[in-house]
């Protein structure tokens, strides 16, 4: 059993968050088991604690077991004591609050402060009917409640705490009311910006402050030349996609898996080329956090040249490289080993010509269409370009354009939408300066897989583009 902190009736630690007839400040809001920490922080070897924001359940301990079940009044000179004479490990100030928020150790007792620092998150959080209002920003963190002593009622707690911020140098830049109030606050004074939130509930107000500063460390990366830099598949780092400071190298492989990307709208992954390499690191001794690791990469990819085209924030990026004639592919991983994986889709068809003239036919990975559509999409542009430099150099050739689907949907569903994105090649091609007379488009539909349309790898492999020589008589077979 445990005492609910916010209004002092016993519970079962097991049941929701209306265990006990009325909900814990939010009900709308789970609740989650922690040890000392709210959901939001770092588990610790300390009491248990059954948290919901704003508002924790702490697990009784002998010293206040009689406290929890007296009334209000009683309650609240308790807690005053306590906090003055305090030796409740859960009640510690670990960390000092930043300047710009010292004026709360006035007007309440801030304690259990939890600091990061840097990160990078949007604040306020949460989707409650913000309209917009909100900002991502970076830089150190912290997070805790402030006790406010005698205010019983929400409302009560915010007549204290509003105030106090609007009087210490705090904007207002939006205030919410319905369904809870909400504040959100700008600071900038004497070269210290910050981002605040802040809400009441019985007792006390929570705070959550960003106060903004530079990814700790420096960190670029270099452009892939025009003339591709020799990469050891089993040793060493890429030589234009490091690790981060700190990281230790530990393993690199060839992988001779097809290497995919998410596309959007689609249900699966499509085939860019049809193999990486694979490099892993180890995290620093101290770790390093979810939101450094994805503004360090983000910031450098761009600057260097890449374009970001799947971002699931914190933990993996999909980015692509175009410019100085190269068509590098790479998907960075954050978990217990770091991965960057690689594909230098470019050098997959380096020797298309001579292909096109011993196999009659080359089979081109890497051009991408929107979903179910025969539109183009811009990341295509190296791999046509390689055909287009073909065609430059070779003027008497001529190509049949060839394309495939899976085998999801029906026939002619998959004709239809073979030929279209054949001619859609064509019209590329002809667009910049290729006679049409040179060129042909053709669609075979599902009619001719080369894989195993039972697999997703199967299929991905099965959605693709082919350039045949029409003179060549091996090139439908």
């Amino acid at each position: 059993m445990v005492a609910c902190f916010c209004c002092g009736e016993t519970v079962a630690a097991w049941m929701g968050p209306v265990a006990h007839g009325k909900p814990c400040h939010k009900a709308d809001l789970p609740l989650q088991i922690e040890m000392g920490a709210t959901a939001r922080n770092k588990p610790t070897n300390r009491n248990r604690v059954l948290a919901c924001k704003n508002s924790e359940v702490y697990m009784r301990q002998p010293s206040v077991s009689l406290f929890v079940a007296v009334a209000s009044p009683l309650r609240f000179t308790v807690i005053t004591a306590l906090l003055a004479f305090t030796t409740f490990p859960l009640m510690a100030q670990e960390q000092p609050i930043p300047a710009e928020l010292a004026f709360l150790n006035k007007v309440g007792k801030p304690y259990r402060i939890t600091y990061e620092p840097w990160t990078e998150m949007q604040i306020p959080q949460g989707n409650r009917g913000m309209d917009g209002v909100g900002k991502v920003v970076r830089g150190k963190h912290w997070q805790f409640p402030v006790i406010v002593a005698g205010a019983i009622t929400p409302e009560a707690v915010w007549a204290i705490i509003k105030p106090a911020f609007l009087a210490n140098g705090w904007t207002a830049v939006h205030e919410w009311s319905a369904g809870g109030i909400e504040l959100f606050l700008h600071y900038q004074k004497d070269g210290v910006e910050a981002w605040a939130e802040t809400d009441p509930s019985p007792e006390r107000a929570s705070v959550e402050i960003i106060e903004i500063a530079p990814i700790p460390f420096i960190f670029t990366l270099k452009p892939p030349a025009a003339t591709p830099e020799p990469v050891n598949a089993t040793a060493g780092d890429f030589p234009w996609l490091g690790p981060l400071p700190g990281w230790q190298f530990r393993s690199s492989v060839a992988d001779t898996d097809p290497f995919r990307v998410s596309i959007t709208g689609a249900a699966d992954l499509e085939l860019v080329a049809p193999s990486s390499i694979i490099k892993t690191y180890r995290q620093p001794p101290d770790g390093m956090s979810d939101s450094l690791f994805h503004a360090a990469y983000h910031d450098a990819l761009i600057k260097a040249g890449w374009t970001i085209l799947y971002d699931r924030q914190d933990v993996s990026l999909t980015a692509h490289f175009t410019q100085n004639g190269r068509n590098l592919w790479a998907t960075l991983y954050k978990s217990e080993f770091n991965e960057i994986r690689v594909a230098d889709a470019g050098a997959v068809n380096k020797d298309m010509s001579s292909d096109l003239k011993t196999s009659c036919h080359v089979v081109i990975y890497g051009v991408l269409f929107d979903f179910n559509k025969s539109t183009i999409q811009p990341a295509s542009d190296p791999v046509l370009q390689q055909i287009l430099d073909l065609l430059k150099k070779n003027p008497t050739q001529k190509i049949e354009v060839q394309g495939h689907t899976d085998n999801v949907g029906g026939d002619a569903y998959n004709q239809t939408l073979s030929e279209a994105r054949a001619k859609a090649i064509v019209t590329w091609l002809t667009q910049r300066g290729i006679a049409a007379a040179r060129l042909t488009a053709k669609g075979f539909g599902k009619t001719r897989p080369i894989a195993d349309n039972a697999t997703d790898a199967g299929r991905a492999k099965n959605r693709r583009v082919e350039i045949a020589d029409p003179n060549c008589a091996a090139h439908s077979k």
